[in-house]
């Protein structure tokens, strides 16, 4: 086989193509030519490697890993190696890449692949395990989920059926893992999966690149963990025709820079850090005293880990910041009547309680109910009860005023209504009394600002805590929370207005300005109009603390239907692109399902057409309605649906042309709970309407790959 002296270095067409990495050995080994000195890499014509697919294509069962062969051939050296610079970046092309391993990452593979078992699809991941969060490196002892068995199935793949979880108990991290894990396993998606590969950029093409037919979209640099090998880390650059970013809004932790910290002396981390520095802060005999940072359910979760580990806690909650989160147990009791609060949210009855702009597709037998009850005097009024005894409901299960011995934990007490906070909220999933662990002296609350920090020591602004201005400690845990940023650069930097992933406002023309500023004032005016109760939200309080300063600006999150770019297509960015999981809500798995499956039927513009204005109309009033409404969560960043969560389903079930009221009577649509057993045989439905993709492979291919899902 002869190599064309005109074909540049880049692009690995061998694993588009379906040819093994035995064979791409083989033939390196008979035909390669030894680099030139300037170390030009030449690569078979297009020609030749079209050829070469189709004599090899019966020979490939999928099994092998043409990444890793190709993170192989750039670090060792070999004599007729064509990429025996380990200098060099090595280009490999594929249909579909996935970042993220997590649950977002691994449905969204086994959505596609249920479509198009014969579709070259790569999930990379920066974790040597599956889960993302849940990830066997992130967990730690007392790590649960918020959520009670079972409702983390996917509807496809019970827990049940693999002997995880216990009913009526949270879901441990360790279930966890173990279930995402058997979930890879049993819809073969291991062999796709490259872990210890983080993506650092990714470039959008400039021109069109053909590679069998079909145009590149997508560069995205990968670094490779090789440490094991010897070698430092390599890098390598994926082309691709559809990226999938599935990284969800955990990836980038949002560590405060505090003064002095350089000169701290002692451990100083971040909550996301837990899993892998748990032996040597928390197992360390010589740390006593641990200080934790922050007031979200991942503070709950890092003081009990600190408590239950025989350690004293002090507990900073930044007295000028939004106070401490709703934290409260998995039941409740409204009126006479015991909820699952998890399973109160996803009631239709109940979600009519909240001012929602989406579109409502609850059926004309029962849409009504919401109408009375936000343009109704006699409904208002219901509404407004609702919130308050849900708001006294909270506080009484919560404890925060009851017992004498009360002082300190009733510090705890969020300053505003649970109607604000949206999803900054967590669950009491401990097997030992949290309130205990505070009102027995183990824990200290301190409501302050941190000035600076100094070997073993943090600082506070003001002398207001029993007099005492310093505490020393021998650790710092900042459970501060993640920042909205995409943990990956997109560039060019002017893609960002398009894509509707934040960026710096400086960043943005005063034309990009302009256009959001217009459909942002609109949505406003709708929202004004429809709920004029969201307006006078509780204001965000101004933070003093050293922390905060120099923090830049960002837009928030401007996703179509929270998934795709909004701004106009274009030869590389059309329907090439989606985010999963760039979002907060109770009810995580039903969720992903469904943007899995949107994301599919969008990359094949089989959904309901929506002009380009309409959508930047629906974008806006999306963002700022989330904005309005969970102005104390994460609403300012990212959509945050608490009790507006299944409306958003109903959202994306809609677009998808399919049935939107899956219950069997108009009672239980309007007083059962939703879950992923309700989605049940959804892709299955969608692939029955439009048919199943045939790919270039046989039919047999076909058949052979529907077998091993």
């Amino acid at each position: 086989m002869a190599f064309s002296q005109s074909q540049p270095i880049g692009v690995l067409t061998g694993v588009s193509s379906g040819i093994s990495s035995s064979n791409i050995l083989r033939l390196a080994d008979e035909n390669g030519p030894e680099p030139p000195k300037d170390s030009t890499v030449l690569l078979p014509t297009m020609t030749t490697i079209q050829n070469w697919s189709r004599n090899c294509r019966d020979r490939w069962n999928g099994g092998d890993n043409l990444i890793d062969y190709v993170y192989g051939l750039s670090m060792f050296p070999h004599t007729n190696n064509m990429y025996r610079n380990s200098n060099r970046l090595v280009t490999i092309m594929i249909d579909i890449l996935i970042i993220g391993a997590g649950p977002s990452g691994l449905c969204a593979a086994k959505t596609f692949l249920q479509h198009n078992p014969t579709s070259n699809i790569v999930i990379l991941d920066s974790h040597s395990t599956v889960g993302g969060v849940w990830s066997k490196e992130r967990l730690y002892p007392t790590l649960r989920t918020n959520n009670l068995y079972p409702t983390m199935d996917f509807s496809d793949f019970p827990m049940k059926d693999v002997g995880i979880g216990r009913p009526g108990h949270h879901i441990t991290g360790e279930e966890m893992h173990a279930y995402l894990t058997a979930y890879a396993h049993h819809f073969d998606l291991m062999k796709r999966i490259r872990f210890n590969t983080r993506a650092v950029r990714v470039h959008q093409v400039q021109e069109e690149v053909t590679l069998n037919s079909d145009a590149s979209c997508w560069k995205v640099e990968v670094e490779v963990d090789v440490h094991e090998l010897g070698n430092p880390t390599t890098t390598v650059t994926l082309e691709t025709n559809k990226l999938v970013m599935a990284t969800g809004i955990l990836g980038v932790p949002n560590m405060p820079s505090l003064k002095g910290s350089e000169t701290f002396d002692a451990p100083l981390l971040h909550s996301s850090a837990l899993g892998p520095r748990y032996q040597d802060v928390l197992q360390n005999p010589h740390i006593n005293r641990v200080a934790v940072l922050g007031g979200s359910k991942s503070a709950y979760d890092t003081v009990y880990l600190a408590a239950t580990t025989a350690h004293k806690v002090d507990w900073i909650i930044r007295k000028s910041g939004r106070g401490p989160s709703w934290v409260f147990p998995s039941h409740t009791k409204i009126g006479p009547f015991k909820a699952w609060r998890e399973k109160l949210v996803t009631r239709r009855i109940f979600t009519f309680m909240s001012p929602c702009v989406l579109p409502d597709h609850s059926g004309k037998h029962i849409s009504w109910i919401r109408d009375f009850l936000h343009t109704n005097k006699v409904g208002k009024a219901i509404t407004k009860s609702f919130w308050k005894i849900l708001h006294a409901d909270t506080i009484r299960d919560c404890r925060y005023r009851e017992g004498k011995d009360n002082k300190n934990f009733g510090v705890l007490e969020p300053e505003h209504s649970p109607f604000w906070y949206g999803t900054s909220s967590g669950t009491l999933n401990y097997e030992q009394d949290f309130k205990a662990l505070v009102t027995s002296g183990q824990v200290t609350i301190h409501r302050q600002d941190i000035s600076h920090l100094s070997p073993h020591a943090i600082h506070f602004l003001a002398a207001d805590d029993a007099g005492k201005e310093t505490l020393a400690v021998d650790a710092l845990i900042c459970a501060t929370g993640y920042a909205a940023t995409p943990p990956v650069d997109f560039f060019p930097p002017e893609l960002h207005f398009q894509l509707g992933i934040p960026t710096t406002l400086d960043s943005l023309s005063d034309e990009e300005k302009a256009i959001w500023a217009t459909y942002d004032q609109e949505a406003d005016d709708l929202i004004t109009k429809q709920f004029p109760q969201l307006i006078p939200l509780p204001p965000p309080p101004k933070s003093k603390s050293k922390e905060s300063q120099d923090t830049k600006t960002y837009t928030p999150w401007r996703l179509h239907r929270g998934i795709a770019p909004p701004g106009p297509p274009t030869l590389t960015t059309a329907r090439s692109i989606v985010f999963l999981s760039m979002h907060s809500n109770i009810t995580n798995i039903p969720r992903i399902e469904l943007q899995c499956l949107w994301s599919l039927a969008y990359f094949h513009d089989k959904l309901i057409k929506v002009s380009n204005s309409q959508v930047h109309k629906d974008t806006a009033l999306f963002q700022r309605w989330c904005q309005l409404r969970s102005p104390l969560g994460h609403g300012r960043q990212y959509p945050d649906l608490n009790f507006d969560q299944l409306p958003y389903w109903d959202w994306l079930v809609a677009d998808l042309g399919l049935k939107v009221r899956r219950k069997k009577s108009v009672w239980k649509e309007l007083v059962s709970p939703y879950g992923s057993e309700d989605y049940r045989g959804l892709v299955e439905e969608w692939i029955e309407k439009y048919g199943i993709h045939k790919g270039e492979g046989s039919e047999q291919e076909r058949r052979e790959g529907e077998k091993r899902l």
